[in-house]
């Protein structure tokens, strides 16, 4: 019963880490980005604070004598201070702002999620040893019950990061959510201490044991727990952005590619457990074993570089909608399984071989785990930072492979050496010939999703994997001059580099609008440079200084491509491009705005959503001045209108004085507001179209006077207002326009026809 119930502490406890994990990742984006260097960041806290505590805490033990009641204080601990960091992580990037520090660098956000995070993951992290040191007590059994302990861990967190992202932030958004991880922590706790006599008197036959002095250790298995932790990150990582593009950079694509890779090792673990395992002599098992993971990740590389080809075949089949979706994710499960697997029966594994000695297990497996954790968290450092931005994530996972295989070479004897040869020969040949990733491939099947793509023939003129993604530049040969900016295949902008005067109408809107509601505008800013349209628009005005902020430098450069190796507005002194987080380049500003515009990725995207939020808006209000201006450019194409509704209540909600313009043809919304009265004037308007250039671009949208480009008015503030009367506002907690798929059939009358929605209450005029 004793272990019974323990395993269960453990489900519960793996479960709770995970939805933390799942929800500090999502609430660090906030105020530190969602690039794989910013995931990497916060990989990498929530590892070191596991690593350091599971290091603790078999000092932890010797001085307080009684690891289950250490236990229960820890549970109970990570619940209080779950609940006590949760204000700061909130407003991190407020606080960061206030930092005497000119830009929040990578390395200083470290620092500061690191002093954050410190205390529950380090209070997470000694969980797993201090349970181990309450249950094993037994040296036959020390092997099957550290892979029992740590497959039940396991299912816990996978139990964790599926309920996380597809229910419970959905349902109970980011704040509701930790409730729930910490009310597990407590029911624990509380189990634990209701539970306490029984577990003594079972606690006490091995209580002298488990202080014993001697430390008789295997050290090569430290380097196995190194290598494993150090690789498994890695491929996490690698595993993640890659396969992102396919599931969606959304909450939901997280937490299933996380899931997918702990229900991996969870099974891996329970191999483990079998007695047929126990049976092997452990320095052979790790031997192989980190032979066949070798073998393992590179089958895994060589089925990501085939799964464009399945992912087409699995888009033919004629099933219902939840199979339709269900099946690639099985697939993608089965690719990784094998890796996963065999991460989990290492653990376990070299655990067990580093400390054979039962006396001394208790002492020794917190700084075993340690290493591996510490291992993981430079893995992930080194993946997110530099091989993945730098050189690419086939690089990553076939280098990844190599290490694996090169380090069973510590357990080869004389008359192993041949197998070593052997299968070192087949992964060369492996490697040689089986798939690699093939980032346009990867790119073209997500855009035949759409089914024009089926009908004409197509061109990719760059690639680049890069930190939120990858960035691409497509044209279709039916309409070779435009070129279309892509994010994991998704469009976010194009060019016409046949006529550098006809742009994207909205986002040329999106720049020259403001101008027309605060003429004597000096200072702006642009959210997102996208192919460079709203900036231009801005410049083709007496506007004096054009601040641009792009989160991604792969952006630019893709841009570069298009116009021979330079911006469209590089030669513009007034336009200053930075690469940065827009949240944290607003907040750090020490001087106000009169035009601040945004025109994020869609809304749904992780990223996105954080700059469609009521805590984004108001931070935009405190930077405008007294006449300032904000745009928000709203995409229609892909949201529901509940979504839109909720964007629109969150921006009439902060935002005094509204109006909006709406371009049907490409189902485009766009929101202007301000704190003081906007009145479009007649000759302020006319000014703005006849500019020497944007007079340009506007005749080839039959914008000839201003009477015509009143055509693309749509709402008022009061209108608008009651267009989404009691819709809830969009905020960094509920992740309302992120997280619509999981409410989009439960509420009542919702539909993605937006346009249908926006037209049955737009003017008659609007007709564009």
């Amino acid at each position: 019963m004793v272990d019974w119930a323990l395993s269960l502490f453990l489900l519960l406890s793996g479960a709770s880490a995970l939805i933390y994990q799942v929800l500090w990742v999502r609430l660090l984006t906030l105020s530190i980005g969602s690039t794989s260097v910013s995931i990497s960041i916060i990989l990498s806290v929530f590892f070191l604070g596991l690593g350091v505590g599971s290091y603790f805490a078999a000092s932890l033990i010797k001085k307080f004598k009684n690891p289950l009641k250490l236990y229960i204080a820890a549970e109970a601990g990570i619940a209080l201070s779950a609940i006590l960091i949760l204000p700061l992580l909130l407003n991190l990037d407020y606080f960061i702002s206030l930092l005497p520090i000119v830009e929040a660098g990578v390395w200083i956000k470290f620092f500061v999620v690191t002093i954050i995070l410190f205390i529950p993951t380090f209070l997470i992290g000694t969980t797993f040893p201090l349970i181990v040191a309450v249950a094993v007590h037994n040296k036959k059994e020390v092997g099957q019950k550290l892979a029992h302990f740590y497959a039940f861990n396991s299912l816990g967190a996978v139990a964790g990061a599926i309920s996380s992202g597809f229910y419970l932030i959905p349902n109970f958004a980011l704040d509701g959510t930790l409730y729930v991880a910490v009310m597990l922590n407590i029911s624990i706790a509380v189990a634990g201490v209701a539970l306490l006599g029984h577990f003594n008197s079972s606690f006490k036959v091995q209580q002298r044991r488990l202080f014993s002095n001697t430390a008789k250790t295997n050290k090569s298995a430290l380097f196995v727990l190194f290598i494993t932790g150090f690789t498994a990150l890695a491929t996490e990582v690698g595993w993640m952005k890659f396969l992102i593009v396919y599931t969606g950079n959304t909450i939901y694509g997280f937490s299933m590619i996380l899931a997918m890779f702990i229900a991996g090792i969870t099974i891996g673990s329970f191999i483990a457990k079998l007695k047929i395992i126990s049976k092997i002599e452990t320095e052979k098992l790790l031997f192989f074993g980190l032979i066949l993971l070798a073998l393992a990740l590179l089958s895994a590389r060589a089925g990501l570089g085939a799964f464009p080809e399945i992912y087409e075949r699995l888009n033919t089949l004629e099933v219902g909608a939840f199979a339709y979706r269900w099946s690639k994710y099985f697939v993608m499960f089965l690719i990784l399984l094998p890796a996963s697997a065999m991460f989990g029966l290492l653990f376990p594994l070299a655990l067990k071989y580093y400390s054979p000695n039962i006396d001394t297990l208790h002492a020794n497996v917190g700084k075993a785990y340690s290493v591996n954790i510490i291992a993981g968290i430079m893995g992930s450092i080194v993946a997110g930072f530099w091989v993945i931005p730098y050189f690419s994530t086939d690089l990553l996972l076939s280098a990844a492979a190599f290490i694996v295989l090169v380090s069973s070479f510590i357990f080869v004897k004389s008359n192993t050496i041949i197998y070593f040869v052997g299968f070192f020969s087949v992964a060369f040949a492996m490697n040689f010939f089986l798939p690699h990733l093939d980032y346009k491939k990867m790119v073209e099947i997500v855009i035949s999703r759409d089914s024009k793509a089926h009908m004409q023939m197509s061109n990719m003129h760059y690639v680049k994997e890069s930190q939120s993604g990858i960035i691409s530049l497509y044209s279709y040969d039916i309409d070779t001059c435009i070129v279309r900016i892509l994010r994991n295949g998704i469009a976010e902008s194009w060019v016409d580099v046949c006529n550098d005067y006809n742009m994207p109408f909205s986002e040329f809107l999106l720049g020259k609008i403001p101008m027309m509601l605060n003429p004597s505008a000096k200072k702006a800013l642009i959210v997102g440079f996208g192919g460079g349209t709203t900036t231009r628009a801005l410049s083709m005005s007496e506007i004096e200084s054009i601040d641009v902020v792009e989160i991604d430098p792969a952006v630019l450069d893709a841009v570069r491509t298009i116009y021979d190796g330079k911006l469209p507005t590089q030669n513009d002194k007034r336009v200053n491009v930075k690469i940065n987080d827009a949240r944290n380049t607003i907040l750090m500003s020490k001087e106000s705005y009169d035009i601040i515009v945004s025109q994020p990725s869609h809304p749904w995207l992780m990223g996105s959503s954080n700059i469609v939020s009521r805590e984004f808006f108001e931070i935009v209000k405190s930077k405008l001045s007294h006449n300032g201006v904000s745009g928000q450019w709203v995409p229609l194409s892909k949201i529901d209108t509940a979504t839109l509704k909720s964007i629109i209540t969150t921006y009439t909600d902060t935002f005094t004085h509204v109006v909006s313009f709406v371009n049907i043809s490409a189902s485009d919304f766009l929101l202007f507001g301000s704190n003081a009265p906007m009145v479009i004037e007649y000759e302020a308007v006319l000014k703005e179209i006849n500019n020497k250039d944007a007079k340009k671009v506007f005749e080839s949208h039959n914008i000839k006077e201003p009477e015509d480009l009143m055509g693309y008015f749509a709402l008022s503030k009061e209108q608008l207002v009651e267009i989404s009367a009691n819709s809830e506002p969009a905020t960094d907690l509920n992740l309302l326009s992120e997280t619509f798929k999981s409410r989009y059939e439960t509420i009542e009358g919702n539909s993605f026809d937006t346009i249908g929605f926006l037209r049955s209450y737009l003017n008659k005029q609007v007709v564009k």
